[in-house]
């Protein structure tokens, strides 16, 4: 029951909050579900009259794939144009919406950081005077500071400039960690938690044994490039056709006008000026991957094993999909008036030639999972109000702590996740004496 504060109407309420829709005239059913007062500016696209992503949604059609007006909206199935994360025509983040804004209210009104040892100690002169948000960028943390040998989380140290150095909490305050599904169970494994053999593997003290790092999800991301001969602007999303009776489509295509290096094309020609990419994404992977320590050095990269298509039928979803695309920029008129040309899969005709070069340039595309959300006993790292078990004072807000992948991008999610948890953390602050 506790973890009904995660249930669809809570999350929809938070996707509500942080979004600020642009969309002119928007009919009952689009403000059912979206938001207008948030800080996180969404808006449609610009379109122009030689837009060739037209030609695709027709072609999309005759393969009968329905033209959807809103992914985020009843239904997430079909073909049609991204809203994107933009204001006044520029692309607009989380960091714009959130952090710029909390920063200007610092300025108004200004304090000293908390600067001494350890904080929880009565008629400390700084008790009273701990900023908002004091950014300390070009840093890297090293672990989480523990009080004496109890796990109970005071501060973090971290390294600026080449030196070590420590920051505590404030009285009442906690150690919040949002490093994303990499960097965040690397620092609760650098702290002692996590799996214990990788830990004791790493002559790092084992402070509680949980599964951090498992539970590695990702969307697969593999890539078919073609060059236009007419130029246009593209930019579309085009699902699988054979999944349009799941709410949840597995399957996410979408297209834009740009030539990939060559960690993902091998080809790269020079006499063409307008290239079209469209790229297939598995929204919902059975595949299921882990990371873990390199050594106890903070600077060094985890072992990332992502286990792309370790189920066969991860394998065959994207293959279908990419002859799918292929299909549909062989048809006309994408073929002949725009001039598409497939670039790379020329001696690509069976399922064996279409394996090698899906393994070949698959790539990451939204990593999360790593510190997982759910009961301990299920495996769970965080419990529903996203602090660590078996500490104190320590929560972790961001992708890591989703259960299993979104069925879609993962960066709205995230933002509903971070507002969730703005909630939870006032709620426990004002509880605390």
């Amino acid at each position: 029951p506790e973890y009904i504060i995660w249930n669809y109407d809570h999350c929809l309420e938070a996707f509500k909050a942080v979004e600020n829709n642009a969309r002119k005239n928007p009919d009952v059913e689009f403000e059912n579900y979206h938001g207008f007062n948030g800080l996180l500016y969404v808006q449609d696209p610009a379109v122009d009259e030689f837009d060739i992503s037209k030609d695709v949604f027709k072609v999309a059609r005759t393969f009968g794939i329905p033209y959807n007006k809103d992914f985020n909206g009843a239904k997430q199935n079909g073909v049609g144009r991204y809203q994107l994360m933009m204001k006044d025509g520029k692309r607009f983040t989380l960091a714009d919406g959130y952090l710029k804004d909390a920063l200007k209210k610092v300025m108004v009104y200004p304090s000293k950081p908390f600067i001494k040892g350890y904080p929880h100690v009565p008629g400390d002169d700084n008790v009273g005077k701990f900023v908002g948000v004091n950014v300390k960028s070009f840093t890297h943390v090293l672990n989480i500071i523990w009080k004496e040998d109890e796990n109970v989380a005071i501060g973090v140290r971290y390294s600026y400039c080449g030196k070590d150095h420590n920051c505590y909490i404030a009285p009442k305050g906690e150690v919040i960690i949002c490093g994303g599904a990499i960097n965040s169970p690397q620092i609760l494994m650098l702290s002692g938690i996590g799996p214990k053999k990788n830990l004791e593997d790493n002559n790092i003290k084992v402070r509680k044994e949980l599964p951090v790092g498992h539970n590695l999800w990702d969307h697969p991301l593999c890539i078919i490039t073609a060059s236009v001969s007419v130029p246009g602007n593209i930019e579309g999303k085009i699902p699988s056709q054979e999944e349009f009776n799941d709410e949840r489509p597995d399957i996410q295509q979408y297209s834009v006008a740009a030539l990939f290096d060559h960690g993902i094309l091998d080809e790269h020609p020079t006499d063409e000026k307008d290239f079209y990419s469209m790229s297939t994404t598995l929204n919902l992977p059975s595949s299921v991957g882990h990371l873990e320590l390199r050594s106890s050095d903070p600077f060094d990269h985890p072992k990332i094993f992502l286990n792309y298509y370790d189920k066969p039928e991860d394998l065959y979803r994207m293959m279908s999909s990419l002859k799918l695309s292929r299909k549909i920029l062989e048809q006309p008129p994408l073929s002949t008036y725009w001039g598409v040309k497939v670039i790379g899969l020329d001696e690509v005709n069976d399922d064996k030639e279409w394996e090698k070069y899906i393994r070949k340039r698959t790539t990451s595309a939204h990593p999360c999972g790593t510190v997982k959300m759910a009961p301990e006993s299920k495996g769970g790292c965080v419990n529903h109000r996203l602090q660590v078990y078996g500490t104190k004072n320590l929560r972790v807000v961001d992708a890591s702590i989703f259960p299993t992948i979104p069925a879609g991008n993962i960066n709205a999610p995230t933002a509903m996740v971070a507002w969730r948890a703005s909630k939870l953390i006032e709620e426990d602050y004002c509880k605390k004496v």
